[in-house]
């Protein structure tokens, strides 16, 4: 009885957690190797308020800008870009995220919604290339970087343990 009443527990519970932070780190360079523009795709699973950062290390001196669009990037799929001017500054979007595929652009130095788009920024030269750490944190929703999987991770939980909670009613009627 108390392994059922813990497999329910756990099965109920699994939806619960959802609050994520997730991050990476994107080169912007003008050099053939890299592009001064850099796309980060990620794919909300679990609506909610996300803050959406891009920051550079204090002796980059960088000012990372970032803009943020639906999946694909085009004017249509706008949907808010932030700047916070100024060497060491960093750029931050706190909105509201359904579920969806989305898109950042990001580059170390200041960009117009048509270089975001097309993926170069003219201003980036060997003063402003570097690094820009992209932070996309959440205590209400849940993302993930890359593509969406087929069935979402709360939906998986669920079925997971639906599907103990089946073996463990199954095992008891076949002794």
């Amino acid at each position: 009885m108390k392994f059922k009443f813990l497999l329910v527990l756990l099965a109920l519970s699994a939806g619960a957690a959802q609050a994520n932070t997730i991050s990476t780190t994107v080169r912007v360079d003008n050099a053939p190797i890299y592009q001064p523009v850099q796309y980060v795709n990620f794919n909300v699973f679990n609506a909610g308020l996300f803050d959406i950062s891009a920051k550079s290390g204090i002796l980059d001196g960088l000012d990372p800008v970032i803009f943020l669009f639906t999946n694909p990037v085009s004017n249509v799929n706008f949907i808010e870009s932030d700047n916070n001017d100024g060497p060491g500054n960093n750029s931050l979007i706190s909105r509201n995220l359904g579920f969806g595929s989305y898109v950042l652009a990001v580059s170390t130095n200041v960009f117009t919604l048509e270089e975001a788009i097309g993926g170069y920024n003219n201003s980036v030269n060997f003063l402003t290339d570097g690094n820009a750490k992209i932070t996309i944190s959440s205590q209400e929703g849940y993302a993930e970087f890359g593509d969406p999987s087929a069935i979402p991770v709360p939906a998986a939980a669920w079925l997971f343990g639906s599907a103990l909670l089946g073996f463990a009613g199954f095992r008891r009627k076949s002794v």
